[in-house]
């Protein structure tokens, strides 16, 4: 086994075992004098633990030890506020953008419906302890003018259920993985070498079943891995 990836494997069983997420890993230089080898040796065996998805590198800071990745489930209760605040992840919503407009075509006839379909388009940008993680394109239907007028953040699941009784349940879920825009990774706070998870989703009224919104999660891969549950 080449020198670099030994130095690696010890370095990943001390990080597993001594480590918390947001711990920095000691200097190169410091690594490289308790190992006997040269900095690119030692940069080497980082490299394995960057593409591992143990380490992220911060520009001047060092290299931190990455959070366990998140468990999310997909189930027809699923919403991302519920699913992070019950495993004891506080969570910060911050919005974007919100306007009252009409459906874009393309997802007009994904949807099968009209082009001129009056909806709210909402952005919301999902933090945990101050990180970006998440970036949510939220298309509502069928709510009046000024429904989300005193949306400030939150879950919006539990603000349409509180404020206009609208209870939703998951329907159809897509994901795929891809490479992130120059906009997301400024958003995310993530290098172009980190992919994005897009997850689009049609929630549907839990009384009536009608389709009431459409969104696009883009979360980061390096920190959610989803789980998809049967059904009963």
């Amino acid at each position: 086994m080449a020198l670099y990836l030994k130095i690696a494997t010890q370095l990943r069983n001390e990080i597993i075992s001594q480590y918390s997420a947001g711990d920095l890993l000691p200097p190169e230089s410091r690594l490289a004098d308790r190992f006997s080898v040269n900095r690119h040796t030692v940069r080497r065996a980082i490299d394995e633990l960057v593409q591992d998805g143990l380490v992220r590198r911060y520009q001047g800071l060092g290299c931190k030890i990455v959070q366990t990745p998140i468990d999310y489930a997909l189930h027809d209760r699923a919403a991302f506020s519920h699913n992070l605040n019950q495993i004891g992840l506080g969570l910060e919503t911050e919005v974007l953008h919100c306007k009252r407009t009409t459906l874009p075509e393309t997802l007009a006839q994904q949807l099968d419906m009209a082009p001129d379909t009056r909806i709210h388009e909402l952005k919301t940008r999902r933090l945990i302890e101050g990180e970006p993680v998440c970036l949510i394109r939220h298309y509502l239907f069928g709510l009046s003018d000024d429904a989300l007028s005193t949306f400030g953040g939150g879950s919006l699941h539990q603000f349409l259920r509180d404020n206009w009784e609208i209870e939703l349940r998951r329907g159809t879920t897509r994901l795929r993985a891809r490479m992130p825009t120059f906009q997301e990774c400024d958003q995310l706070s993530i290098t172009r070498g980190v992919p994005v998870m897009e997850v689009h989703t049609r929630n549907h009224c839990r009384q009536t079943d009608e389709l009431r919104e459409y969104s696009i999660a883009r979360s980061r891969s390096d920190l959610f891995e989803y789980s998809v549950e049967p059904k009963p």
